[in-house]
């Protein structure tokens, strides 16, 4: 899975150290719903590490979604999560 240099070790969404899952940015059981084939998502452009709390937390949850209930979590993750591909970019609203 790709790292991002500041966030390897932390959540990307709350900073938490940890421990650590993947979570992937926009859910792959949604992959219809965005009308991208189930691949685009399960790949390491779509996965961040995510603290255990922040992921189960999170769920099938969009970007969208997720943000609207944690606002004070965009922007670090925003900073944090450069390595997104464009397509994952888009999907989660983010371009």
């Amino acid at each position: 899975m790709a790292k991002t240099s500041k966030s390897a070790n932390r959540c990307v969404y709350c900073g938490s150290e940890g421990p650590l899952t993947v979570d992937h940015v926009v859910p792959i059981s949604r992959w219809r719903e965005f009308g991208v084939r189930r691949m685009v998502l399960d790949n390491k452009s779509n996965r961040v590490w995510a603290c255990l709390p922040c992921n189960h937390a999170k769920g099938s949850m969009s970007p969208q979604e997720w943000f609207e209930r944690h606002p004070d979590y965009r922007e670090r993750f925003l900073k944090e999560a450069k390595y997104l591909s464009d397509t994952v970019k888009r999907i989660a609203g983010l371009l």
